[in-house]
């Protein structure tokens, strides 16, 4: 491959050594367990539904194991290989374009005032985040594939009805390859590299993937919606006197306590689709992996954004894009995966209206540096996607 050919990476969790494996077309339908009463299009997958899942899943991620995972350096793939001409004059109509007729629904069975929006909701109580200005409701997701501990970034989404939902990558939740989802996915939103939680720790209940996601790995429909549970912290345990508990080994005692609704703690980011392919927007995320070069401008250990004046259209066959959404001028890494794009963002009250995610990273020039994130265009199949998910109800 000539030095200067353009190339596009997979912005995976922390690894992307697993790239290969979630991205490789699939021949024929995936064997995901869809809802028998989902709508044609959508794919719904149990993750911990129940008590005794859920309970896996907290027991799994302890806070030893939280602080481990988000100093983990995630590893370099062994190659993105080359995109055949990943410019906007070369994409082509996306299949799963689709026109807004009218007025839709908005995911409460209401009219939405503006045509394809669903606003945000503010948390109800004032919020203490260290990042000022960054929105507490993106966060990190920590998932398994294997006996690997991954993470990727996400957000708080409104959900009209149970305030229960988050949005992020569809790689970041299923694994197309083996047809079936990650292991053991939690949310933590205003995740910090020193372990805190500072709002709780939401174990995914059910995924919400566009089908064609689940069926091929198509990029267009890279983007998943899940239900999470109550959320809870771990906070040490004490004696009658106020001394830390320990065990016989002489380590910390801890104990589970509940945070109680995801949006009640940190709000939800509103929806928009249909908004068109040049659209002013910030992203957010958690990078931590090497550019192409080797480099390494980030670690994960904290939330980092970008902020463009106009999107455009890109397509690449590499990853059946056709009709994605291009974030020029931004360096974000592997991990960043999963991050929202929101529009009309205001720093005072840290909402906006999500109309991407973080799926892929571009190294436009040829320089060895990534210099573009890219989107899949969130259309009327995206709302319909989310649309069902905000039906769901958790505990």
């Amino acid at each position: 491959m000539p030095s200067r050919a353009k190339r596009i990476m997979l912005t995976l969790s922390g690894a992307l050594a697993t790239a290969g494996v979630i991205l490789s077309a699939v021949p024929g339908p995936a064997q995901a367990s869809s809802s028998a009463s989902a709508p044609d299009g959508i794919t719904t997958v149990a993750l911990a539904q129940s008590k005794a899942d859920k309970q896996k899943v907290v027991d799994w991620w302890t806070p030893d194991r939280l602080k481990h995972a988000s100093s983990y350096a995630p590893r370099t793939s062994s190659g993105g290989g080359s995109s055949p001409s990943p410019t906007a004059s070369a994409s082509t109509t996306s299949p799963a374009a689709a026109e807004v007729g009218g007025i839709l629904a908005a995911a409460n069975g209401k009219a939405s005032t503006l045509n394809g929006v669903v606003p945000p909701k503010a948390a109800p109580k004032s919020l203490t985040s260290r990042n000022v200005n960054l929105p507490p409701t993106v966060g990190k997701v920590f998932f398994r594939i294997g006996d690997a501990e991954y993470w990727c970034s996400a957000s708080s989404l409104h959900s009209p009805r149970y305030g229960n939902l988050v949005a992020t990558a569809g790689h970041c939740a299923y694994d197309v390859k083996q047809a079936k989802p990650v292991e053991s996915w939690v949310f933590i939103p205003a995740y910090t590299g020193d372990g805190a939680t500072p709002y709780g720790i939401y174990v995914g209940h059910t995924l919400h993937l566009n089908e064609r996601y689940a069926a091929t790995g198509d990029f267009d429909f890279d983007y998943a919606f899940v239900t999470v549970h109550h959320g809870y912290r771990w906070d040490l345990d004490k004696n009658p006197d106020g001394t830390p508990k320990k065990d016989a080994k002489g380590m910390p005692v801890y104990k589970v306590v509940d945070t109680g609704r995801l949006e009640d703690n940190v709000g939800g980011q509103g929806f928009a689709w249909n908004r068109g392919h040049v659209v002013a927007a910030y992203a957010f995320g958690y990078p931590a992996g090497p550019h192409p070069d080797g480099t390494r401008p980030f670690t994960g250990r904290r939330m980092e954004s970008c902020l463009t004046r106009a999107t455009s259209k890109i397509s690449t066959q590499k990853w059946e894009l056709d009709g994605g959404v291009l974030f020029g001028k931004c360096a974000f890494t592997a991990g960043a995966s999963g991050g929202p794009w929101l529009i009309k963002y205001s720093g005072a009250k840290r909402l906006g209206y999500l109309n991407g995610v973080n799926s892929l990273t571009w190294d436009l020039n040829g320089d060895g540096k990534y210099d573009g994130i890219s989107s899949p265009y969130f259309n009327t199949a995206t709302y319909q996607v989310y649309a069902y998910a905000t039906r769901q109800k958790t505990d």
